[in-house]
């Protein structure tokens, strides 16, 4: 009995050491052996896809950008030409204390004119083609909406993009980077809620199809 409570002692003394000699470090800047970097949040005064007409002004409204809770200097590259209809990002960088880079990017739309009033194609559209394809439009913007997928027909292949269309007929496709492609072209709405995209992809080899989709 008596060796059974003296290798217990030994076994506690064994423990209470090791544990003191490897205590875990949890603090705001350190778990166990591994710091924390804390990444750059930034916050955009305004919102992310805003829109004008050709020959208004139009001024950066910015962002705020802080590191733990700290504020930083961050750097903005991008400009907008209010004379001329396209779409425009502006992009708003900033790196951390340990070396690590954040960045967010607001849209802005030059279109030729103001949106109609009761203008509005949002909704839930079927590719018309050989797969039963669906894309979500949303009006993100005065006359500035954004689609899922403009793609479709035979193919699966999936294209996000940001359109413009004021008169609820004549649409727009700026040129822009979407999915490793950069994309542009043209399309007509009509009132049956059918849309057809006359698109282009500039990546090699260029690619120009017609694409059909029916809102719900």
């Amino acid at each position: 009995m008596k060796y059974i409570i003296k290798g217990i002692f030994l076994w506690t003394l064994v423990l209470l050491f090791s544990c003191n000699k490897f205590t875990v470090v949890d603090t705001p800047n350190q778990v166990g052996i591994s710091t924390v970097t804390y990444y750059v949040v930034f916050t955009l005064k305004g919102p992310e896809v805003e829109s004008i007409v050709a020959g208004a002004p139009y001024t950066d409204p910015g962002a705020t950008a802080e590191e733990n809770g700290q504020p930083v200097q961050y750097t903005t590259s991008g400009t907008v030409d209010a004379n001329t209809v396209g779409f425009y990002p502006i992009t708003y960088s900033a790196v951390n204390k340990d070396g690590y880079s954040s960045s967010v990017t607001r849209y802005v739309a030059v279109l030729e004119s103001a949106a109609l009033p009761g203008v509005n194609l949002s909704g839930t559209y079927t590719n018309v083609g050989a797969l039963a394809l669906t894309a979500d439009i949303t009006n993100v913007a005065s006359g500035v909406y954004y689609t899922t997928n403009a793609w479709g027909g035979a193919s699966s292949f999936v294209l996000p993009m940001y359109f413009f269309c004021t008169d609820g007929v004549n649409i727009t496709v700026p040129i822009q980077a979407s999915v490793g492609e950069t994309v542009d072209g043209t399309g007509t709405y009509s009132n049956n809620g059918l849309i057809v995209w006359d698109l282009t992809l500039h990546e090699s080899p260029p690619l120009l199809r017609t694409k059909s989709w029916q809102k719900h």
